[in-house]
């Protein structure tokens, strides 16, 4: 039996949602460059480094917390985030999947369970590097960035992956690389797996006392 396998009998959950960018696919790199690009383009300094702490977050939500000023101008901020969008999706001609993905979502496919992927990235770049790997078809319910309010490290993306898999919260489990990921499920009442690739601070990551960390995908298997 594998760890997912045991972990998932041992947690009762009847459905996994799994985040996009730095958890199935190393893309976190290709969205901090079109925000680089985009920051260059319209003469603003922002540091890599708080860029990448953002990661994971929608694109209006890391704008307005890395360019305060915007939150007054909504127009504006609509269409820098259009623009990072539009940026990064001429970045997305490779997209590498990380090691054990594909095994994975096979191993939780045979196992019956519906997989939900809840990404902030905007429907367009999530369907067409989802297409590009071509791993769409494992996933019953697909939640983008159109699909939610407000970012996480709210809880309403995965909120909404379960009410439309028909899984109360409590018997789920989300499976996400970035801090934000850990403090929705853990706002949403769902276990959680942490992947912990590098690309995020893991003491940000373990102040949540989340039930499991690993550091790629293939641990599970």
């Amino acid at each position: 039996m594998t760890q997912i396998d045991s972990l998932i009998k041992q947690w009762a959950i009847r459905c996994v949602i799994l985040d996009l960018d730095g958890t199935l696919i190393d893309t976190l790199d290709k969205h901090i460059q079109a925000f680089e690009m985009l920051f260059a383009e319209i003469d603003v300094d922002i540091s890599h480094e708080a860029i990448a702490e953002n990661m994971g977050r929608t694109p209006k939500d890391t704008l307005k917390s890395l360019v305060p000023e915007l939150v007054k101008d909504n127009e504006k901020l609509e269409q820098l985030a259009s623009k990072k969008e539009m940026i990064l999706s001429g970045l997305l001609d490779t997209i590498p999947l990380f090691d054990g993905a594909i095994e994975l979502l096979d191993n939780l496919k045979s196992m019956g369970l519906p997989l939900c992927l809840a990404s902030s990235t905007p429907k367009y770049n999530v369907m067409k590097m989802l297409k590009a790997v071509k791993i769409d078809q494992y996933f019953k319910v697909i939640i983008t960035g159109e699909d939610i309010t407000i970012g996480k490290p709210n809880p309403q993306a995965f909120l909404k992956a379960a009410k439309k898999a028909n899984i109360v919260p409590q018997h789920c489990l989300v499976i996400g690389d970035s801090p934000h990921d850990v403090a929705a499920a853990t706002n949403a009442g769902m276990k959680i797996i942490a992947v912990n690739t590098g690309k995020h601070d893991l003491h940000k990551i373990e102040i949540n006392n989340i039930e499991k960390i690993i550091s790629s995908l293939e641990e599970l298997l």
